[in-house]
C-alpha cells in the first residue's frame, strides 16, 4: 500500500474497521498504525470496528477526529457512559488528543480531519460513505438520519458505501438474521448504491 499510495491518482486511505486489535487502546496505536503505516503521506480517514469500540472510541476519535471534535467527544463518552463529568473527564480527552497530536507529528502521518466515526467525501463524478454500524450492525437515529441526506447528496455519482460490517461474511449475508443491519442494506438498495 505504500508505492500504491505513491501513485498521484491515490488521493486517500479509508480504514474501513477494527483499526486497532485487540481493544482499540491509545497504547497499541504507535506499534498498530503508526509504524505499519508510516511512509503513507496522504490523508487517513477510518471508520471504527467493534474492536475500536471496545475501548469506547476514546483513542479511536484521539487519533482520527479532528482535535476538538476529538476532545467533545471522548468528554461527551466519559459523561455519558461513566456518569462522571469532572476535570478528569477534560484531562483525559487533552491527554488522548495531545498524544494522536505528538504521534501524527512524529510519523508525519495525515488523520485528525474527520468530525465524526461515520463521514462522507465528495467529489466530481464521486461519493464515499463510511458508515459505523458500531458493535451491533446497526446505527442510531442520528447517523440514520444522516445516512440518508448523505446518499441524497450522492445522488448522480457513483457511490461507494464502506460499512463497519460487511453484509456477507463466512458464507451467510449477515443482514438476514439482523433487523436493524438489513435496514441498512435496504437503505443502500433504495439509493441503488452500486458498491458496498
Amino acid at each position: 500500500f505504500l508505492l500504491e499510495g505513491g501513485r498521484d491518482d491515490v488521493k486517500f486511505m479509508v480504514i474501513s474497521s477494527d483499526v486497532i486489535y485487540p481493544a482499540g487502546a491509545m497504547k497499541d496505536y504507535e506499534p498498530n498504525f503508526y509504524l505499519p503505516f508510516k511512509g503513507f503521506r496522504k490523508p487517513i480517514y477510518a471508520i471504527p470496528g467493534n474492536h475500536d469500540w471496545f475501548g469506547g472510541l476514546d483513542a479511536f476519535n484521539a487519533n482520527f477526529l479532528e482535535p476538538d471534535a476529538a476532545r467533545a467527544a471522548i468528554r461527551i463518552r466519559i459523561a455519558d457512559w461513566d456518569q462522571a463529568l469532572t476535570a478528569s473527564a477534560g484531562y483525559r480527552a487533552d491527554s488522548l488528543v495531545d498524544e494522536a497530536i505528538r504521534l501524527r507529528r512524529e510519523y508525519r502521518m495525515s488523520t485528525g480531519y474527520q468530525h465524526g466515526p461515520f463521514f462522507e467525501i465528495h467529489a466530481p463524478g464521486f461519493s464515499l460513505i463510511a458508515v459505523d454500524t458500531g458493535i451491533l450492525k446497526k446505527i442510531d437515529a442520528r447517523q440514520r438520519e444522516w445516512l440518508e441526506a448523505a446518499l441524497e447528496r450522492s445522488k448522480g455519482t457513483t457511490t461507494m458505501a464502506i460499512l463497519g460490517h460487511p453484509l456477507f461474511a463466512g458464507g451467510a449475508d449477515q443482514w438476514r438474521t439482523n433487523p436493524d443491519f438489513d435496514s441498512i442494506r435496504q437503505l443502500m438498495v433504495k439509493y441503488e448504491v452500486p458498491i458496498v
